[in-house]
């Protein structure tokens, strides 16, 4: 089912309606989702939705999926996915980790996007950061054979800690970036390129 745009609804702090709920404890049923079965790309941390709706648009052969957490983030990727009328793009408000985890079936998705997650740059909050070893295992373990990851931040930080485990890991292998198409930029990327701040650009091939 669609998701719609809700006019009716205050936007409040808390949830007003069942699909401003937290997704838990049921699996993804893509093809009751999409009303289709086709390759399956997933993003975590939609933010305002504009990676979503431009690979959705340039790629109408593959469904996507967008995660967002944040209330307020969820909505403006609502609303905007249904404007755009885009019929392979939807996205459910949920945590990336833990929908990927429960959710998501083993060898599933054809892809995986990890665009500017949150640095958590205090050295108290780094145990909140999403990718680390047991997030690069997991995602190792939903794409399928030929599978990719790509991963982007602009946090040198972030960076240089992940960056070490990209290579040990037995089912996924380094993939050059610009070995595929580049992906739609998010509006993160769009903003920090005209900073001229650094960006650093990970690809992964599930073997």
């Amino acid at each position: 089912m669609a998701n719609q745009v809700s006019t009716a609804a205050p936007r409040g702090r808390w949830p007003a309606s069942s699909d401003e709920e937290l997704w838990a404890g049921r699996p993804l049923d893509a093809e009751a989702l999409f009303g289709r079965r086709a390759p399956l790309e997933l993003e975590i941390g939609s933010g305002k939705a504009r990676f979503l709706i431009e690979a959705a648009r340039a790629e109408p052969s593959h469904d996507f999926l967008g995660l967002e957490r944040a209330l307020a983030y969820y909505r403006i990727c609502r609303d905007r996915v249904a404007r755009a009328g885009v019929a392979n793009a939807r996205i459910v408000r949920a945590d990336g980790r833990l929908f990927l985890e429960t959710a998501v079936s083993p060898s599933s998705l054809f892809a995986l996007h990890v665009y500017f997650p949150d640095p958590w740059p205090k050295k108290k909050q780094r145990k909140r950061r999403l990718v680390d070893r047991g997030f690069l295992a997991l995602a190792a373990s939903r794409l399928e054979a030929g599978g990719v990851l790509r991963i982007v931040t602009d946090h040198p930080d972030y960076a240089t800690t992940f960056a070490p485990l990209l290579g040990a890991l037995e089912h996924l292998k380094p993939l050059d970036w610009d070995a595929l198409p580049a992906p739609p930029p998010t509006n993160y990327e769009i903003k920090y390129r005209a900073q001229g701040r650094t960006i650093w650009r990970f690809s992964m091939r599930r073997t």
